[in-house]
């Protein structure tokens, strides 16, 4: 049983599930912080042996693929190819860290490969961020979002400081139990010391500021609507959008009363494909305008599809698509947000962080040709258009800011931020994820408009179609919510608050951080793999000479 136990195949996959097992909302994420221990007790065991490079990829890719697997099975409900190219795709990129990792460990020693590991990883995570191959889904910091309670200096530091905590304490036990099976004892109390301190401040500090956080802003009534329609069988093709427009409006009646400020509803709730040029003169705007005028002090808030065409000599970006049985003429589709109140404004925000393979392919300017296939959710096929500022949407009497978050974008705390530099003193997260069906997904999904209430100390009001939608206040606590599957609405009070924090205003700044470290740390490995160890110093001392020489 021992010999199994300790086989690498079984610890690879050991660590595979401990990291999975913390984005699950039952199990308390403990796991996360010794997830990595057994995947590196394996890598230490097999790097100086024969063929160690190709093993060590080997038994990571098994890890990192069990992990992407256990905690995100469920985009197979929506898209089964589509679920194990993202397995296999961000498998591969993570054992590509630990490849740097075998690679710095190799030529700059373990202790610089401890240091160049966590700087890859973030490094890594930042990149997931911010390229237009966006999947932070497992950022390591997301998996204690279920504890608000122990990530509220996330305010100062975002996600990412989440996931160094994270790293750092699985080296320092992973230290420990290398200590403990060479028998080193003054090492061992060193490991149990430095474990407790990094273990019980950052604990401490957020225990802190949890039970002291008050509250801040004005006052905002909102009902929140949850029309609860079938994604597969009645949004698209099922239920006409007159009739689906009819559902939110009628819950609508019920939920406001003379205090309501917002309505707000689903991602894509009205479904018209609205012309911009044509909104005012939409039936189900037009419909939504009369009862806001019989609620004059209502804002209601939606997701619609909208399009826009291009007029002769406009710029046509990457993403337009051609008109099919007319000659000439380009358009853009767009997942957007807009407000209607009894103003003659009608704002829209453009959704601008795309789910890729669904809503966007990455560099269309050079792979447009793959957009044919693109997975369709929501009876649009290709890439939806951008725009490159967050809007905000401001009411008339100037005392709300509301930032539209679609769905996705509620992902990427730095994303996030610039809604509210821009002025949003509260979160509106609109979503249709019933998608993935009652999986572990749409409460992941919960969990990160959470972190987001976190990091920016913004009240958060959160519409799922199929649920689940929520009030979430600025400690990240969930005070209204209206479960899975169920058609409804829910009412309640939060705060708008225009306190910037540290992190809204200079936003990931731990992955530049970290970037930077490793370009050192890897610059370091390259040196000393390319100049043999016995010419070194000679060179060291040459470069020195030529600095100071000026």
């Amino acid at each position: 049983m021992l010999r199994v136990l300790s086989r690498p195949l079984f610890l690879s996959i050991l660590s595979g599930v401990l990291l999975a097992l913390s984005w699950y909302e039952s199990v308390p994420s403990v796991t996360v912080f010794f997830g990595f221990v057994p995947l590196f007790y394996v890598v230490n065991q097999l790097i100086s042996g024969q063929r160690a490079f190709w093993r060590v990829m080997f038994y990571s890719f098994i890890a990192f693929f069990t992990w992407n697997l256990g905690s995100t099975w469920w985009i197979c409900q929506a898209t089964a190819a589509g679920g194990v190219a993202a397995f296999v795709i961000t498998a591969l990129l993570m054992t590509l860290v630990m490849a740097g990792y075998y690679f710095i460990r190799k030529h700059a020693g373990a202790s610089v490969g401890m240091f160049g590991f966590v700087a890859l990883w973030i490094s890594y995570e930042y990149f997931f961020h911010n390229s237009e191959i966006a999947w932070p889904w497992l950022t390591l910091g997301n998996g204690i979002g279920n504890h608000v309670w122990l990530i509220q200096w996330y305010e100062y530091t975002g996600v990412l400081c989440g996931s160094l905590w994270i790293l750092s304490v699985n080296f320092f036990i992973s230290g420990l139990f290398i200590s403990w099976q060479q028998k080193i004892y003054g090492r061992i109390l060193w490991y149990v010391v430095d474990l407790l301190i990094l273990l019980v401040l950052p604990v401490a500090i957020s225990l802190y500021r949890y039970s002291h956080y008050q509250e801040e802003g004005t006052p905002a009534n909102i009902a929140v609507i949850q029309p609860n329609i079938d994604p597969y069988n009645e949004k698209f093709n099922g239920l006409s959008n007159k009739q689906q427009v009819s559902i939110m409006l009628d819950l609508a009646q019920h939920a406001v009363d003379s205090t309501t400020d917002y309505v707000v509803c689903p991602e894509s709730a009205i479904d018209d494909r609205i012309w911009i040029h044509n909104l005012p003169k939409n039936p189900s705007i037009t419909r939504i305008r009369t009862f806001v005028q019989q609620h004059p002090r209502v804002k209601w808030i939606t997701g619609v599809i909208s399009m826009r065409e291009f007029a002769p000599g406009d710029s046509v970006p990457p993403t337009a698509r051609k008109f099919r049985g007319r000659k000439g003429g380009y358009y853009n589709a767009y997942n957007s947000a807009i407000q209607v109140d009894t103003t003659d404004s009608l704002p829209l925000y453009h959704k601008s962080k795309l789910v890729v393979g669904v809503e966007m392919m990455p560099y269309p300017q050079y792979v447009k040709f793959l957009e044919k296939f693109s997975i369709d959710l929501g009876g649009f096929v290709g890439s939806f258009g951008t725009q490159p500022d967050r809007g905000v949407f401001p009411s008339s009497d100037g005392r709300f800011g509301i930032g539209p978050i679609i769905c996705y974008e509620s992902v990427f705390g730095e994303y996030v931020s610039d809604y509210v530099k821009n002025g949003a003193n509260l979160l509106f997260v609109i979503t249709n994820d019933g998608w993935w069906g009652n999986t572990p997904g749409y409460m992941q999904h919960l969990t990160y408009s959470r972190i987001r209430a976190i990091e920016m100390r913004r009240s958060i009001a959160r519409s799922a179609n199929t649920g689940i939608s929520a009030l979430i206040n600025q400690r990240g606590d969930v005070v209204y919510s209206l479960g899975w599957w169920e058609r409804g609405a829910v009412s309640g009070t939060v705060c708008a608050s225009n306190k910037l924090t540290y992190y809204a205003r200079k936003g990931d700044y731990i992955g530049s951080i970290a970037v930077a470290f490793m370009l050192v740390i890897f610059g370091v490995a390259c040196y000393n793999w390319l100049v043999p160890g016995k010419h070194r110093r000679i060179r060291l001392e040459y470069l020195r000479k030529r600095i100071l020489r000026g």
